[in-house]
């Protein structure tokens, strides 16, 4: 009895690769790219968004490409979806996430890409969008009033997302902040806060302002500013408005 030996058809599926990055004052813009054999053809490009289907780009109906803009209570989608090759063997689609107010969790993002018929190959690549982005360095405004002792009245803000939590450090001690407070922007879709501390100076300690954010029980933190009594300094007529005015916004 001979053994005849059938080798077997092994079937790759089409090439899928998700990158995203923060554009700042824009929003989350994420590139799904893709790569099918060289005798396969485009079917169609299936996008997803914690597992809904928004969009569904088909070259035999759009053509050589389609944009189209999604939008819903807390976001806008802007898609451009292009075709590099004739048949559609390479292909990218572009998404720009622009939310319209504070994200409460991070988004998942679907690119699922299929081939042409006889053989119907399938790509498909999850990617989670992360709702972070690290706080910005922090900066100090400061007014210094001198009588029989010196009182410095600071201002720290920074921002970020989620909202960063300032920290003020005197020497090597904690100290709580007079009042601090966040507002939303939706120019640079980021928290912007501020935190107020008024102290009597009576040595050289050194006073710092640290910026940090906490996501997915990571701690990012920011660079620190430091209180510096030669520079940053405002009047404090300045440094009450500013205050009111972001007070005001939250």
């Amino acid at each position: 009895m001979h053994t005849v030996c059938i080798p077997a058809t092994i079937t790759r599926a089409i090439d899928v690769n998700v990158t995203g990055e923060w554009r700042p004052e824009r929003g989350w813009e994420v590139t799904c790219s893709w790569e099918t054999l060289a005798n396969d053809t485009l079917q169609s490009v299936r996008l997803y968004n914690n597992g809904q289907q928004f969009m569904i780009y088909r070259p035999e109906k759009h053509g050589r490409g389609r944009t189209d803009v999604f939008h819903s209570s807390d976001k806008v989608m802007i898609v451009n979806c292009t075709i590099i090759t004739y048949r559609g063997q390479e292909g990218r689609c572009v998404l720009l996430l622009e939310p319209y107010q504070p994200p409460v969790g991070n988004y998942n993002y679907t690119c699922e890409v299929s081939g042409e018929r006889p053989m119907f190959r399938m790509g498909k690549k999850d990617y989670v969008i992360r709702v972070l982005v690290p706080p910005s360095d922090a900066t100090i405004l400061s007014k210094k009033e001198e009588s029989s002792q010196i009182r410095v009245m600071m201002n720290c803000s920074s921002t970020g997302l989620p909202a960063p939590n300032l920290s003020w450090t005197v020497g090597n001690d904690k100290v709580q902040a007079d009042f601090s407070g966040r507002v939303w922007s939706p120019t640079s879709k980021l928290w912007h806060v501020w935190s107020y501390l008024s102290y009597t100076k009576n040595d050289d300690s050194k006073v710092l302002c640290s910026p940090e954010v906490t996501s997915e029980n990571e701690i990012i933190r920011g660079k620190p500013a430091e209180y510096n009594s030669a520079s940053g300094l405002i009047g404090t007529a300045t440094l009450v408005a500013i205050i009111l005015v972001l007070s005001l916004l939250s």
